[in-house]
């Protein structure tokens, strides 16, 4: 009777735990489904671009915060145009808090933390036909110095493609963005370079 009431345990225990996998393979399937229908929907291609920008008119005009005259972050102002696949030309407006440290001398600080600087708001391109594609830092960076007849610094950030409208609409992705400052002073020039997803009607 021990055994047969075993038995019976035994059986009902194997039917249970059939009867959750039965239930749970069909969540997992249409999961699987989702994401393979939403990845079939996509493609992932090559994303590039080159640019320049210059400081507008009223860069550093705003104090973001200061701790002393000669340790300060400073709204700049950076405008420019360039060109990226998928968008063609465009026009590009940049504004970030920049840090300023000077040494007892006048000279940047770089120990300090001079050419440190904040994450952009997010910064939409418009293409030729008025879709926009969105891109986003909100890390910041800080520039580095080089040894060049050309460049005074140089920088590189990994941005964030965050989607857009028209047939940037469901777009992502990331990119790094690479700048040098021109020694003399007249504007940086930056590339980009990463991947893009897009919908593959696009």
């Amino acid at each position: 009777m021990k055994s047969l009431k075993l038995l019976l345990l035994a059986t009902i225990a194997v039917c249970f735990f059939t009867a959750c996998d039965d239930t749970q393979n069909p969540i997992i399937e249409d999961s699987l489904t989702e994401i393979n229908a939403k990845t079939s929907k996509q493609k992932e291609v090559p994303f590039k671009g080159k640019l320049f920008t210059g400081q507008a008119d009223d860069a550093f005009s705003e104090i973001c915060s200061a701790t002393s005259p000669t340790d300060f972050w400073g709204l700049d102002h950076q405008v420019g145009y360039g060109n990226a696949t998928h968008v063609g030309n465009f026009n590009i407006d940049l504004m970030f808090c920049f840090h300023v440290v000077l040494n007892e001398h006048g000279f940047p600080d770089f120990e300090g933390g001079f050419g440190e600087y904040s994450g952009d708001e997010p910064v939409s391109l418009e293409a030729s036909n008025g879709d926009l594609l969105t891109l986003d830092n909100p890390d910041g960076g800080r520039l580095i110095p080089v040894q060049s007849e050309v460049y005074r610094f140089e920088f590189e950030d990994t941005w964030h493609i965050i989607g857009g409208t028209g047939r940037f609409e469901n777009a992502s992705g990331e990119f790094v963005w690479h700048g040098k400052v021109r020694i003399d002073d007249t504007g940086t020039d930056h590339s980009w370079e990463g991947t893009i997803i897009l919908d593959k009607e696009s």
